[in-house]
């Protein structure tokens, strides 16, 4: 069954890619969180590249806040999003702060290889 993204590990880092077509649906995030947690772990990495599409449509605050406080399920994430419709906006930057508060690095990246640079010589592993 296609989701519209996938998650695998690739060298030092878990690797996620969001389709055109994704559609983000709150009930998937458990098992979503669980899949690159598992990874993670499995790898002894914190380091998390999402790229593709973000999903169309604006999310409410309280959707951002959950998100931000969700990426906590990773300890130590270092994350890092190259998303070729991203637009900085007061809501990836509450995304940012949320998560931040939470111990969570995340920034966006226009240019992935910018984006596994960060990655590869901030995080610890």
């Amino acid at each position: 069954m296609d989701h519209g993204y996938s998650i695998e590990f690739r060298d030092d880092h878990v690797h996620i890619q969001l389709s055109p077509g994704y559609e983000f649906q709150p009930d998937d995030s458990t098992s979503i969180w669980a899949e690159i947690k598992r990874l993670c772990d499995e790898h002894e990495t914190c380091r998390v590249l999402v790229e593709g599409h973000l999903p169309e449509g604006e999310r409410s605050t309280p959707e951002i806040i959950a998100a931000g406080q969700r990426t906590a399920t990773v300890p130590h994430l270092w994350l890092a999003f190259h998303a070729d419709n991203h637009v900085p906006s007061e809501r990836s930057e509450l995304f940012e702060a949320i998560a931040g508060s939470k111990g969570v690095r995340v920034k966006h990246f226009a240019d992935r290889e910018r984006a596994l640079m960060w990655l590869r010589h901030n995080s610890p592993s």
